[in-house]
């Protein structure tokens, strides 16, 4: 058993960098009734962007006002062009859970561009609305967190897979009914997995050094069960009242970190990164982790649009899909994934006509969708391959290639 460090820390989301723009002047002169940042211009933010541009996070902070100004013309093109806030599965193909703060109406957008052709003014700071509260699941019945602060090691693509053994000393079986990745370092964290070894065997067979891990695959070892997964601009998952993914009575999870060395001294950087877990003992329905995808693609050298389509019948029985955590890298551009009924209708499950890896979210349906025996899964990935002179194929690296739809998902009654 490994000693834990149990630490509380607020979520930190992966960078969505607007750019470095000349500073817009504010003009103090401009009357009550013209749109202003505090009274029109942060509730739009604080709606819409809150996830990525905090002081909490590493993108640049409309905390600030002075960085919202600066940043004004950046705010007018991205949202007029649809690049911001970063695309996210559409809910006309199935609605979910907050499903309106990855989107921008086009009445926010006009506003933000009617501030930015008038200088930015900031108006009157008692005009601002209360600061939103971070999203999060706290308090946490389970916090796991790797026992120190870890300095990766990249290898030559810039990859480093690290594995920690987490026991949650658990005498007996517990349900989870929420995860929340407790990101310490973003800047270095391209992903964060948590898998359940079923008693497998963990790194050297001790479960490594508790401080420094061990190597471990992107995909885990032979044996692991997928449990739950966070990725750049995920938030906390919370299930229904009364439903719960079981745990068994002595389970060690696996907290493996996914580091990458995307800028120059990220190998001096540390991270000491974990889960947090909201239990039950019982619920009345027990949820399941259907990883759905494809490894047999090769994207070719130079392809702009390369799609790679996974069909497969459905014959596990009838179950009801709760929802959906898309996944590719950084050259995906489309995604869609959708369920083939027997009577030849169809049901989405998700669909996304554009890709931006550093906002990857798991889709929480309001409503689930039912698959029965009979019924089909299909999955299409694209990918933009046009500026690579190589080919590419599944693999765990960041300059690798993934298409899955991690599934959460309830028998059916």
């Amino acid at each position: 058993m490994n000693p834990l460090k149990i630490h509380l820390l607020a979520p930190v989301l992966a960078p969505l960098l607007l750019g470095n723009l000349p500073a817009c002047k504010p003009d103090a002169s401009k009357a009550a009734d013209d749109v202003t940042y505090y009274r029109d211009v942060r509730p739009i933010l604080d709606r819409t962007c809150a996830r990525c541009h905090t002081d909490a996070g590493i993108a640049p902070s409309f905390d600030d006002p002075a960085v919202a100004v600066a940043q004004a013309a950046a705010m007018q093109a991205r949202t007029a062009n649809g690049t911001m806030p970063p695309p996210a599965p559409d809910p006309d193909c199935r609605e979910y859970a907050d499903s309106d703060r990855y989107f921008i109406s086009d009445a926010d957008k006009a506003k933000i561009a009617a501030w930015a052709d008038a200088g930015a003014p900031l108006g009157d700071a008692a005009d601002a609305p209360t600061a939103p509260t971070p999203r999060t699941i706290a308090p946490f019945d389970i916090e796991l967190i790797a026992s120190a602060p870890f300095t990766p090691t990249f290898d030559a693509n810039g990859d480093d897979y690290r594995c920690f053994e987490l026991d949650l000393e658990n005498t007996s079986a517990v349900y989870v009914t929420g995860f929340e990745a407790l990101v310490n370092n973003p800047k270095i964290v391209h992903h964060v997995v948590l898998f359940d070894s079923h008693d497998q065997s963990l790194g050297d067979g001790t479960g490594g050094d508790p401080h420094e891990g061990f190597d471990c695959g992107g995909f885990g070892e032979d044996g692991w069960e997928f449990v739950t997964g966070w990725a750049p601009g995920g938030e906390p998952v919370a299930f229904a009242d009364g439903m719960g993914l079981k745990l068994n009575a002595g389970t060690k999870l696996v907290l493996q970190m996914h580091y990458f060395n995307s800028f120059d001294g990220a190998n001096l950087e540390q991270d000491q990164s974990g889960y947090g877990l909201t239990t039950t003992e019982s619920v009345d329905e027990r949820v399941y982790m259907l990883p759905v995808g494809t490894y047999d693609f090769t994207i070719p050298a130079g392809d702009a649009d390369y799609e790679s389509t996974l069909v497969f019948p459905w014959t596990y029985g009838d179950y009801d899909i709760l929802g959906v955590f898309p996944h590719m890298h950084t050259r995906g551009s489309r995604f869609s994934y959708e369920i083939a009924h027997a009577d030849a209708s169809t049901s989405c499950l998700v669909q996304m006509n554009d890709w931006d890896f550093h906002n990857q979210i798991t889709a929480l349906y309001d409503e689930p969708a039912r698959i029965t025996a009979g019924d089909a899964v299909s999955m299409a990935c694209h990918w933009d391959n046009s500026d690579n002179p190589n080919d590419v194929v599944w693999g765990e690296g960041t300059h690798d290639e993934m298409c899955f739809g991690f599934t959460y998902a309830i028998k059916g009654n």
